[in-house]
């Protein structure tokens, strides 16, 4: 039986390309600290500008506190801090970095817009500014994704 779940091991780390990455080469430290830089800027930039538009869009309650500057910075440095650091893992530890940062920043993205959903319907919860705290959470996910591997890709050999 332990052969057997060692075999099921070796093919799930090769289908994840979880094998030591050997090539392509991971990117520069000082490149992955400028990608989550560099995706953190625009990123909050990003927030400001929907934030506003949901405010001149809807009507938001006092009670909203999602639109507080403070409160979406905050969630906005940590997951990218996150993201960051997972890419310059996931580029020292996969052959197939790209491949699996793709499927990892949609497993996330798709588990931070669970709480988004739960709001809808709720009350102090309208449906117009929950709405933009998912595009927030689309576009911190896009711009982070493209930040890391246009700023941090992976190095001599293929980046998928």
């Amino acid at each position: 039986m332990s052969t057997l779940q060692s075999s099921l091991a070796r093919q799930a780390f090769r289908h994840a390309g979880t094998s030591a990455a050997t090539e392509p080469a991971p990117p520069a430290r000082r490149r992955v600290a400028a990608a989550g830089l560099a995706a953190t800027v625009v990123s909050l930039a990003a927030d400001v500008v929907l934030v506003t538009i949901g405010q001149a869009a809807f009507t938001v309650p006092a009670t909203f506190g999602k639109f507080g500057f403070g409160t979406y910075a905050l969630l906005t440095v940590l997951g990218i801090a996150g993201a960051t650091a997972t890419w310059g893992m996931v580029t020292r530890l996969s052959s197939k970095p790209k491949w699996l940062l793709t499927r990892l920043a949609v497993l996330v993205t798709a588990l931070f817009l669970i709480p988004d959903f739960l709001l809808l319907g709720t009350a102090g919860n309208p449906t117009g500014p929950v709405i933009m705290l998912m595009l927030m959470h689309l576009a911190i996910a896009a711009i982070t994704y493209t930040a890391l591997i246009t700023v941090a890709p992976v190095r001599n050999g293929p980046q998928s």
